[in-house]
């Protein structure tokens, strides 16, 4: 019986995943300096999944660093980078072109690929917006943070 309510609430969407405790873990700037979610309390977080091989990620990439720039501040608004490069040396100087903070290469595989999940998509670039009471508002942002920057924090 157990099997069969779990498959039923599963096919509902009723469980939810536990996003603070996904993101829940220590992240790294540009400069090398780590940054907790505990450092995070407070602010949209934007999860931007993109890799330095996909060429609509390349182009993607400096118009979401043009609007991040213009609001971040102002908006509370912090970015965690989820490579999906194919290899570490790639996905770091990838990273050096963006003024936000990283998901350490080692939890790509494992804590990135669940971060993804919440995306609900299968494809790159893609941006899920996340409050600061920790809750999916957002899955995927990416045209409306470049065609609608005002309509901060894009949700839907």
């Amino acid at each position: 019986m157990k099997i069969v309510i779990s498959f039923l609430l599963a096919l509902t969407g009723a469980y939810c995943v536990d996003v603070k405790s996904l993101l829940d873990t220590t992240y790294t700037d540009g400069a090398g300096k780590n940054v907790t979610l505990s450092d995070l309390s407070g602010n949209y977080i934007g999860l931007y999944f993109s890799a330095s091989w996909c060429p609509h990620c390349r182009d993607y990439t400096p118009e979401l660093v043009k609007v991040y720039n213009k609001l971040h501040e102002d908006k509370n608004w912090q970015i965690i980078w989820v490579s999906e490069d194919h290899n570490e040396p790639d996905s770091n100087n990838y990273f050096k072109e963006m003024p936000w903070i990283r998901l350490s290469w080692s939890e790509k595989a494992t804590r990135g690929k669940s971060m993804f999940k919440l995306s609900k998509q299968h494809y790159i670039p893609a941006v899920t917006m996340i409050d600061p009471s920790y809750n999916v508002i957002n899955p995927e942002c990416s045209d409306q943070i470049t065609f609608e920057p005002e309509d901060f924090p894009w949700k839907r």
